[in-house]
């Protein structure tokens, strides 16, 4: 890694203040995919919500949950694929 280069993290969430931030990870996972259901996937609006999962979440927990909404066993309602109204 060269000198010049800035490590970022995303910014602290006021809604999860000294806490765990398992709450903060699900509620970040969740809201990705209910924002990439209902904008469409690669939306510039869903970044922020991507980057705060990948950034927190453990990466077996993100596999597990990729693999239960697959399957249909994810325990959070989530929006249907086909929910975006076409033009």
């Amino acid at each position: 890694m060269s000198s010049d280069s800035e490590l970022k993290t995303v910014a602290q969430d006021a809604r999860y203040h000294n806490c765990n931030c398992t709450n903060w990870c699900m509620d970040a996972f969740v809201d990705y995919h209910k924002c990439e259901r209902l904008l469409g996937k690669g939306n510039t609006s869903c970044e922020q919500f991507w980057k705060i999962y990948r950034t927190i979440c453990p990466n077996d927990w993100v596999k597990r949950w990729e693999d239960q909404i697959e399957n249909g066993t994810f325990p959070c309602d989530l929006p249907p694929k086909e929910c975006r109204k076409k033009k």
